[in-house]
């Protein structure tokens, strides 16, 4: 058993390792050369019609290489009194939108050898998300906030590197980024191949079956809703296998993998409250994760039902 649990874990990520290695050094030399700060063509109708100060823009041009420096500069933007605590807020999850963003170099390598069309069209209804749960909080901040007079022409703008610079910068990089996705993978792909052996995701599912009258979703897919609690990429590899072997086809895992994500969307807090408490303290940092959170639930819910209606 235990080989043949190693020997179909070798022939999957034979498979899938090539095409992930090759998809992060893609994204990196991407992000190396400066491809993700075109964006900042985006920022001055952004801010100016969400009334936010141009130092929000800046921090939201931040968020495309990191998060936490972005919500960081905005915690000291209102320590010093130069904006105020509804801007922050809205600023905040204004930033989550580069996040997602910028998490396609990690996600796409991963899903497209995983999943194929049904990876990057799943890819693409969460960056919807995203970015419908972005508009209402212009649309928020639009009402909610004053208007500035706010002027864009000091933005610094970064000169892209050389080709051989980039490559070379996205080479040292990615070798970072493929270690930590194969130290993870790894290990999750051969215990899924063992509990899927072993029938563990079968019977996770059958503690689901209660409440699957009330999941639009087939009683096959339940184990995969299952396993996002624990790992999102073991979620993906169940897909994949489910898929492979035709008990689930690309629709109907799209929609296992949108509901899942609102099922487990309590577990996801874990991931950002030491972020936000951290960042803003307890009650914005609070404040700012219900916010957010809970309109990308309703989002999601929306886009949900809208592919269920449809297909």
């Amino acid at each position: 058993m235990l080989l043949t649990i190693l020997t179909q874990s070798a022939e999957y990520l034979l498979k899938t390792g090539p095409s992930i290695v090759l998809g992060v050094v893609l994204a990196e030399f991407l992000v190396s050369f400066g491809w993700f700060y075109k964006f900042d063509f985006l920022v001055k109708p952004v801010t100016n019609y969400a009334h936010l100060k141009k130092e929000c823009g800046v921090s939201f041009l931040t968020a495309f290489a990191s998060t936490s420096s972005a919500n960081a500069s905005l915690k000291s933007m209102y320590d010093g009194g130069i904006i105020k605590e509804d801007e922050l807020i809205i600023a905040s999850v204004l930033n989550s939108f580069p996040a997602i963003v910028m998490h396609w170099r990690t996600l796409l390598p991963v899903l497209v050898p995983l999943l194929g069309t049904t990876g990057i069209i799943y890819v693409g209804l969460i960056t919807l998300v995203g970015f419908v749960k972005t508009l209402i909080v212009i649309i928020a901040g639009h009402f909610l906030l004053e208007e500035k007079d706010v002027h864009f022409e000091d933005f610094e703008k970064k000169d892209s590197p050389t080709l051989k610079t980039a490559f070379k910068e996205s080479l040292g990089t990615s070798k970072k980024t493929v270690v930590r996705i194969f130290k993870v993978m790894v290990p999750v792909t051969i215990l899924v191949f063992a509990l899927t052996d072993l029938g563990v995701f079968d019977s996770f599912g059958s503690y689901l079956k209660p409440i699957s009258e009330y999941l639009p979703v087939p009683v096959e897919g339940l184990p995969v809703i299952a396993a996002l609690f624990a790992s999102h990429l073991a979620a993906y590899t169940l897909s994949a296998n489910l898929m492979e072997q035709g008990i689930l086809n690309g629709i109907e895992v799209i929609i296992v993998l949108l509901i899942g994500n609102i099922v487990t969307s309590l577990g996801t807090l874990r991931i950002y409250i030491p972020h936000y408490v951290g960042i803003f303290g307890p009650k914005i940092g609070m404040k700012t994760i219900l916010i957010s959170q809970t309109l990308r639930i309703f989002v999601m819910v929306g886009i949900t039902g809208f592919i269920l209606v449809v297909f």
